[in-house]
């Protein structure tokens, strides 16, 4: 469920109002710090690099199972 910014604002505003112990007349301190808040998150969310698609997981894997180092059974028996 996707929650409108003004609705994420109002109620981080309340949970910063009740965590200072419900202060009187500090309510556009509250809303101006939520709002900081929200653009905060939004501009991360905006910046985090793009998914990969699944062939692209499978193609790096195993181009990193290629790059190991092969044990020869030689080596192995020995230990």
């Amino acid at each position: 469920m996707q929650v409108s910014s003004q609705e994420w604002i109002s109620k981080r505003a309340y949970t910063l109002w009740e965590s200072e112990g419900h202060p009187h007349g500090r309510d556009s301190d509250h809303w101006e710090q939520a709002k900081h808040e929200y653009a905060l998150m939004e501009n991360t969310r905006a910046t985090k690099p793009a998914t990969r698609k699944k062939s692209d997981v499978k193609d790096s894997a195993a181009a990193q199972e290629a790059a190991k180092p092969k044990v020869s059974a030689r080596k192995s028996a020995k230990k």
